[in-house]
């Protein structure tokens, strides 16, 4: 099995910084953050428009993103596209995935353009429609009742296996990096982000022996909807999934290709997870 992930030390030659100005205090980090790339000799590439242009990271060493975890996830495609590491420089309290402070930046910054970080290769989900292309989510595919205050039914298969039949307010599926998000907040388990696996968890099913179920990499999982309800609403890392209507079934499974997370040597998933869960 290819490994999660890989150890880097040759320096970094060019640099780029997507910054979120909707995030307070994103200017001055930014800043702050090119002034240290280029004072350590290193190009740097910056831009405050966000979402940024398609492309914007293609032949960078690494990308640094500034504004939390929602900014990150913005730049999914590109990175995974141009196989480009990326770095979050949260502004937030929440996330999991943007874990350089500002106050880190000084101590934490230059170690990293001299090549001393480590990416990690964050499993993703791949989902389609019917007859659609295989598109990608870092965190979670969401799958919500069309209709407010009414449940949603679901029938979830393995192949031609059928797993389980919910009458529910929806369905997460999500990666191990995702198990934190909304998987956690439905009651899902959290996941170490190197297993590979996908989770799925229903959202307040009306049965209470509907529990969270683990599937394996490589398994493709089909979503049905069921009766005559409104077209369930699909949500992929918080965003709508599909740019025209959805056409279910749905297909969701572990993709083959993964996210590059660039984070320090001295990174500790379980530190982080001890913060922000406030488990001491």
């Amino acid at each position: 099995m290819e490994s999660a992930h890989e150890v880097v030390m040759n320096p970094l030659r060019l640099v780029t910084i997507v910054n979120n100005l909707s995030k307070p205090g994103t200017k001055v980090v930014g800043k702050k953050l090119e002034e240290i790339c280029k004072n350590s000799g290193v190009d740097v590439r910056s831009t405050d428009e966000f979402p940024c242009p398609d492309g914007f990271l293609a032949g960078s060493d690494v990308c640094f993103s500034v504004g939390g975890d929602g900014t990150l996830l913005h730049l999914l495609n590109d990175a995974v596209k141009h196989k480009v590491p990326v770095a979050g420089v949260g502004l937030g309290k929440l996330g999991f995935l943007a874990t350089i402070s500002p106050d880190q930046l000084e101590e934490a910054v230059p170690p990293m353009l001299d090549g001393q970080f480590q990416v990690r290769k964050r499993s993703l989900l791949g989902y389609s429609g019917m007859g659609g292309e295989e598109l990608l989510a870092l965190n979670d595919l969401v799958i919500k009742s069309g209709s407010n205050g009414r449940l949603g039914r679901f029938s979830i298969y393995a192949g031609d296996d059928l797993v389980a039949e919910y009458a529910c307010d929806g369905i997460v599926f999500s990666t191990p990096t995702g198990s934190t998000a909304y998987n956690l907040a439905s009651g899902g388990p959290i996941a170490h982000p190197d297993a590979r696996v996908m989770l799925m968890t229903p959202i307040s099913a009306h049965t209470l022996t509907s529990r969270p179920v683990v599937f394996p990499e490589g398994m493709k999982i089909r979503v049905e909807s069921e009766g005559k309800q409104p077209e369930p609403l699909v949500f992929a890392d918080g965003r709508e999934a599909f740019i025209s209507k959805t056409n279910f079934p749905i297909e969701v499974s572990t993709a083959d290709r993964a996210f590059p997370l660039l984070e320090l040597n001295k990174h500790s998933h379980f530190r982080v997870m001890r913060n922000k869960l406030k488990w001491g």
